[in-house]
């Protein structure tokens, strides 16, 4: 009986496979706004598959019962709960999980002028389900490093937990509540302004202390809205700014939910220009040419689609011009955008090389991979990475990407990489800062040349 039983595992996952593969391939053979959309509803089920098994994981490690230890050679016996107190239990933590679990689905449906309240709560649960998750993670690797340590030092007679499993429930709880209000509460307040300033080689002497408003990774959708961005361009336009740039991921929906939300970016002002670059969110919306269009046409910003704009004082002349380019997110190809994706030699081949030049992109990766590139780049403006935005997720953001948050010398060049405005989707921010940066541009005096 084995061996039938074998193979039809086989088939059933050779059989899936297949299936798996076709339909990947009728995906990426749609249009490309359609394409978007059907990949963004496959994240949604590839999440919920995930935090399937999260849920189940935090349902035993929340819901065994309490076991009494004995003596060595003793049975061990288990003293029974109230069912009352368990029945009431169950009920509030499967509304908990099943909250979680709807947090990402708000996405297609309350996203709106301002966020709507379900989705403000189900985001903060999700953020709490992930601190909650987290805390068990360590607490049981604790356990079972001082059993392990315990079993090899002493025998198996002195094996011992350091925590009891209601212990570690109730540890991970308290965890994640204390966090979870230190994170909102941090999300909950404006951006920090962070002042930055970095050298330019052979900028003009009339360039000297121009100052860059960068913002980046507002996030517009369900948990940020109308309200915040316009306490965001309020404290812009105080600064007074000569260029405004925007490193991507804007939005987190279509124009026609999100426009009114995004109608505060009229009142940016800067003496020298607003300009935009595509972060991967914007194409995950599948309406990208949309938000382009709506930013040059009605928002005043001018979007740098794999282009670059010559910008001269009012008092210069053409020999103190700056190249301010931008080129469009590496997801697009991803997503199989037609027409958009990175291409630095449309980006920068009409800079003159004699001049500085500004690149604007989206993740840290593409700006390395620029830095590598044949061109003369000064300094790269980059978002995406959040800083981490919370832990544990720090960790990974910081592995994950060449620069990760702040200002990097690199191959004669910088790299400044926001740690956004604002945040995506979870309204926490814990070991990361919101941030509106100014950067000051003056004359680099030891890469002068000879």
């Amino acid at each position: 009986m084995e061996a039938p039983t074998g193979r039809r595992k086989l088939y059933c996952g050779l059989s899936f496979s297949v299936l798996f593969l076709v339909g990947e391939l009728y995906v990426y053979s749609l249009h490309f706004e359609t394409r978007a959309k059907v990949l963004r509803a496959h994240f949604v089920v590839l999440l919920q598959v995930i935090f399937y098994f999260i849920s189940k994981f935090i349902w035993k490690s929340l819901n065994s019962k309490r076991p009494v230890s004995a003596e060595p050679g003793e049975a061990t016996f288990v003293v029974e709960e109230d069912p009352k107190y368990l029945t009431l239990w169950k009920k509030t933590l499967l509304g908990y999980l099943i909250l979680c679990h709807s947090a990402y689905l708000t996405n297609y449906f309350l996203m709106g002028r301002d966020p709507h309240w379900f989705s403000l709560l189900a985001y903060c649960a999700i953020g709490s389900y992930i601190q909650l998750a987290f805390a068990l993670v360590v607490l049981k690797v604790v356990n079972f490093g001082v059993c392990t340590s315990e079993f090899y030092l002493r025998g198996p007679s002195r094996r011992e937990r350091l925590f009891s499993k209601r212990t570690v429930a109730f540890l991970a709880c308290f965890y994640a509540a204390v966090t979870s209000c230190y994170a909102f509460y941090s999300a909950s307040q404006m951006p920090t302004i962070k002042r930055v300033q970095v050298p330019i080689r052979g900028l003009p002497e009339i360039w000297e202390n121009t100052r860059i408003v960068q913002l980046s990774d507002i996030h517009l959708g369900p948990t940020v809205g109308f309200t915040r961005l316009s306490r965001i361009v309020d404290v812009v336009t105080g600064l007074r700014p000569d260029i405004v740039v925007m490193t991507g991921d804007l939005v987190d929906g279509p124009v026609t939910s999100l426009k009114r939300a995004a109608s505060p970016l009229v009142n940016v002002w800067s003496k020298l220009g607003n300009y935009f670059v595509t972060g991967n969110h914007e194409y995950y919306t599948g309406d990208v040419d949309n938000w382009l269009q709506t930013l040059r046409v009605e928002i005043n910003f001018h979007p740098l689609h794999n282009s670059n704009v010559k910008l001269i004082p009012p008092d210069g002349k053409d020999t103190d011009a700056i190249c301010l380019a931008g080129t469009d997110d590496p997801e697009a190809h991803l997503m199989g955008y037609t027409g958009h994706g990175p291409d630095l030699d449309r980006a920068l081949k009409t800079c003159d090389q004699t001049q500085p030049v500004i690149l604007l992109t989206h993740q840290p990766r593409a700006a390395k991979a620029a830095l590598h590139s044949p061109y003369r780049i000064d300094l790269v403006l980059a978002g995406h990475t959040h800083g981490g935005q919370f832990i544990p997720m720090n960790l990974g953001a910081y592995f994950l990407n060449p620069f990760f948050a702040g200002l990097y010398e690199y191959k004669n060049s910088h790299v400044y990489v926001s740690q956004g405005t604002q945040f995506f989707g979870i309204p926490f921010r814990m070991g990361s800062t919101m941030e509106i940066t100014e950067i000051t541009l003056y004359k680099a005096r030891k890469w002068e040349e000879s």
